[in-house]
């Protein structure tokens, strides 16, 4: 390491004082970081004036022309003084760059054997033994490739799941987002969170924002994808506006960064609920865990299809190890009390969904959970009282509508007064375009109209509602048995068969609860 030291005060006749940081800096043509970090630790000589700590530095340029000397030497030595010392800037844009010395400076002969040392050894022409400027580069460009992978992949599988809990771990390091884009995306994050009509708006309103600033965003437009899937079951949105914006956000995120989980995960989601694509949405799915295995919401999703699906065994697995992942998720927590009590642990999972409705007086699924099984398990003062409870979460004109007729309707004339008023309120919603051709033609079923029921089922094709799967490959139910001979209904079951691109086998674990009808 060059010092310097004397003995002798300069000639301040003739000398050249540099009198701030700055000017000693711009001396050498660097920064001022740099020109510090020389004094600290390659004994630049800076000198300070008498007083207390902080007092104003000065230089004189013979003892810095004196100490370039010093460096001098050791550039001639073959150091490797130009990449530690004279990079100039430290900020990554800078580190493959040699420095510029083109631009004026007010520099002293020595200073300017320096820099035509410095040149010369940068171009290979005075010391041909050292490495030319192109490979300097391309060694370079290979160091910071081997410390990208090992960012990436070297950490361990704590490691990532602390870098992105979404599956981003694999582009981390590529995409830096623009000033207030990752703000409004955590904003977005929290309120998608929430699971409400209004959260859900907000969520959507900040991830739009944070693409607006940062359209190279993927994570934003993961995050857009995911409350779009949502909106339809939480805001009561049409699902073919929604699944269909939540796919075109979904296909953006992963062109903008292929190994996101997130988008993968969303883009799946609508792959099964709208598109049917029960092959396209698995291979989603699986992409997604393969990306990020520690990701709960990949879990719980994926098990919400396998439940559709009425694999019961596969969708337990999978919702019990969302479950471990994140113990603390209502949400989550929700979704395993219904798959334990559709599928065969019914009265532990009702009593979860009881607690967690105590507990989270503002999610609504619980509510919603609860008053199917209750209606499917014909225990109707129980649905009654849960159809309440979903319409004071929501504030859904139809959900407060349904609310009112079935307890009018139990109360005048038990259960077919609340089968008779149910259908009356499903009807009313169906015509508007907000409510479901299919719970309405399973409530004409229960009242002996089936052919009326058929008009509402086909109806309720074209609006894509995927419990019609059930009809066609979860005919384990007996009230889908009863109908299958029926000509209206078989060519029904064939339209789906052609739209589903791949069927689950027609015999599935077992029978979802939730989806029986009472008796």
């Amino acid at each position: 390491m060059a010092t310097f030291t004397t003995n002798t005060e300069p000639d301040l006749d003739n000398e050249r004082v540099l009198a701030s940081w700055k000017g000693i800096a711009a001396y050498f043509g660097c920064n001022v970081r740099t020109a510090k970090r020389w004094e600290q630790g390659r004994g630049l000589p800076v000198r300070r004036a008498p007083g207390k700590k902080g007092s104003t530095v000065f230089a004189y340029a013979s003892e810095l022309d004196a100490w370039l000397r010093g460096v001098g030497q050791e550039v001639k030595a073959g150091s490797a003084l130009f990449v530690k010392e004279f990079s100039g800037d430290e900020t990554d844009a800078h580190l493959l760059e040699p420095p510029s010395f083109d631009a004026p400076q007010a520099q002293s002969p020595a200073a300017a054997n320096v820099r035509e040392a410095l040149e010369e050894r940068i171009s290979g022409r005075r010391f041909p033994f050292l490495i030319p400027r192109i490979w300097v580069f391309a060694c370079a460009a290979i160091i910071l490739a081997l410390l990208w992978v090992l960012w990436n992949y070297g950490g361990g599988t704590d490691s990532a799941r602390t870098r992105s809990s979404d599956g981003a771990r694999l582009n981390v390091a590529l995409h830096v987002p623009s000033p207030g884009a990752e703000e409004l995306y955590e904003r977005g994050r929290y309120f998608w969170n929430l699971r409400t009509h209004d959260s859900l708006s907000e969520a959507i309103d900040a991830y739009t924002q944070a693409i607006l600033k940062d359209p190279s965003y993927a994570e934003a437009y993961a995050g857009l994808a995911e409350s779009y899937d949502l909106l339809p079951q939480f805001a009561h949105a049409d699902l073919g506006d929604s699944l269909t914006k939540a796919e075109s956000a979904a296909d953006r995120a992963i062109v903008l960064n292929p190994n996101l989980a997130a988008a993968h995960r969303a883009k799946a989601f609508a792959l099964y609920y709208w598109d049917w694509d029960i092959a396209g949405s698995d291979a989603e799915f699986k992409r997604a865990l393969a990306l990020d295995p520690n990701s709960a919401e990949t879990h719980q999703w994926y098990a919400g299809t396998l439940e559709c699906r009425s694999e019961g065994a596969k969708a337990i697995v999978q919702i019990d190890e969302a479950l471990r992942l994140d113990p603390t998720s209502p949400a989550i927590a929700t979704d395993a009390a219904l798959l334990h009590a559709d599928f065969g642990d019914f009265n532990s999972g009702v009593k979860a969904l009881k607690e967690i409705e105590q507990t989270q007086p503002t999610l609504s699924s619980p509510a919603e959970f609860l008053s199917d099984l209750y209606f499917a398990t014909g225990d109707f003062p129980a649905y009654i009282e849960e159809a309440r409870r979903f319409a004071s979460i929501t504030h859904a004109p139809d959900a407060i509508a349904l609310a009112n007729a079935v307890a009018q309707g139990w109360a005048r004339a038990g259960r077919t007064g609340l089968l008779e008023a149910r259908a009356e309120a499903l009807k009313a919603a169906f015509d508007k375009g907000t409510g479901s051709g299919f719970l309405l033609g399973e409530n004409l079923l229960l009242l002996g109209r089936r052919q009326e029921a058929l008009v509402y089922f086909r109806a309720s094709f074209d609006r894509h509602d995927d419990r019609l799967l059930q009809l066609v490959a979860f005919n384990d139910y007996p009230w889908v048995r009863e109908i299958t001979s029926d000509p209206g209904y078989a060519a029904l079951f064939a339209r789906i068969r052609r739209r589903v691109r791949e069927v689950t086998p027609a015999q599935p674990e077992q029978a979802r609860v939730s989806e029986e009808l009472p008796q």
